[in-house]
């Protein structure tokens, strides 16, 4: 009997240890059979303004469609990938979705670049996310450009209305002509330098220092980035000439390929829908930021005039041509099919443009 009380203390530990374990495997069998997954999405940029906005919208909106199935935690300001580690971190599973600025990956994500030689197209919002939308499922070209990094697409995003200010008077795009000019690169310096404009080549933070200094006389840049560095509040003639322009630049939200595959087809297409959807609700929440914007600006002493259409098309007819030619050449010097993605690309242009 001493025996028996000896160990009975070990003998309930031992089987309370296989109730509890029979418990969590029933528990993670029955998560396993609902669906439930955690995915984890990394996102370099600040935790604020309107792309956190429409992230957040995105995550959230993904959460509830699948009734829970699928949670994101997500990771703002670099805290999980930093700005240059988020493709080959997706690329490897570090995180399950992430933002990706193609800009900031011009050789590995090469053939997503293939509008930026354009300044004609699409203006409206919902005519540009339909753009890229169908540019994209009709190119197996940038299909593949991800599925070599093991990525898939589940979201993309656009910027909104580009224009040109500063210290120097400007009231059409021909007074631009010598004006030292600063801008991001790629092809807005080339078609910027074709204008006659002195291109200058500097950090977002250093604008404001260099055009009260005088080092440039004028910025070209979304709307919503003029604001956001303050320059309408320096020098007297305070002027900004909105461009009706087509921007091709394009950022995207990937999934790790393999992360994608563990999910059900359904999922899979609802988060398909959502990410469809993001584009259009971060277009609108840039369209609404650039009219609070430009009523602060105008309030602040700003003249804001927009260029004609006709001024703009003799732009396009100035440098298209040569930008489209270079862009072929480039992307096939890296080996990959810039001719016929430029086809596509020129034939939906004109689509979406009528």
């Amino acid at each position: 009997m001493k025996a028996k009380h000896k160990y009975a203390g070990k003998i309930r530990y031992f089987y309370s240890v296989i109730l509890l374990l029979g418990f969590m495997f029933l528990m993670s069998a029955n998560t396993i059979a609902l669906g439930q997954v955690t995915l984890r999405f990394s996102n370099p940029m600040p935790p604020k303004g309107v792309e956190y906005e429409a992230f957040n919208w995105m995550m959230n909106e993904i959460t509830k469609r699948t009734d829970g199935r699928v949670k994101i935690q997500s990771y703002h300001g670099g805290s999980l990938l930093k700005m240059s580690e988020t493709l080959r971190g997706i690329q490897k599973g570090s995180a399950d979705i992430g933002n990706i600025p193609t800009p900031y990956h011009p050789k590995e994500l090469q053939l997503w670049s293939a509008a930026t030689p354009f300044i004609r197209g699409p203006l409206s919002p919902a005519k540009k996310a339909a753009f890229f939308w169908e540019l994209y499922e009709k190119s197996p070209e940038l299909k593949a450009e991800l599925a070599n990094l093991n990525q898939r697409l589940i979201g993309l995003f656009t910027f909104g209305k580009y224009g040109i200010g500063g210290t120097a008077s400007l009231k059409t795009l021909a007074d631009i002509k010598g004006v030292k000019v600063r801008c991001a690169g790629g092809y807005d310096a080339k078609h910027i330098k074709e204008l006659g404009g002195n291109v200058v080549f500097l950090r977002g933070p250093e604008v404001y220092s260099a055009m009260q200094k005088g080092a440039i006389e004028a910025n070209y840049a979304p709307l919503t980035t003029y604001f956001k560095y303050r320059l309408y509040e320096i020098g007297k003639r305070k002027n900004f000439l909105i461009i009706p322009q087509f921007n091709g630049i394009v950022g995207i939200v990937t999934m790790n390929q393999d992360s994608w595959n563990r999910l059900p087809s359904d999922v899979q297409k609802i988060i398909y829908e959502v990410g469809k959807e993001f584009t259009n609700v971060h277009l609108q929440k840039i369209s609404d930021l650039e009219q609070k914007n430009a009523m602060k600006m105008k309030e602040a002493g700003v003249v804001i005039s927009e260029v004609p259409i006709n001024e703009v098309e003799k732009w396009a007819n100035l440098t298209e041509a040569s930008s489209k030619a270079k862009w072929v050449k480039d992307a096939q010097a890296s080996g990959k099919p810039g001719k016929e993605l430029m086809a596509v690309t020129s034939q939906l242009i004109k689509k979406y443009t009528k």
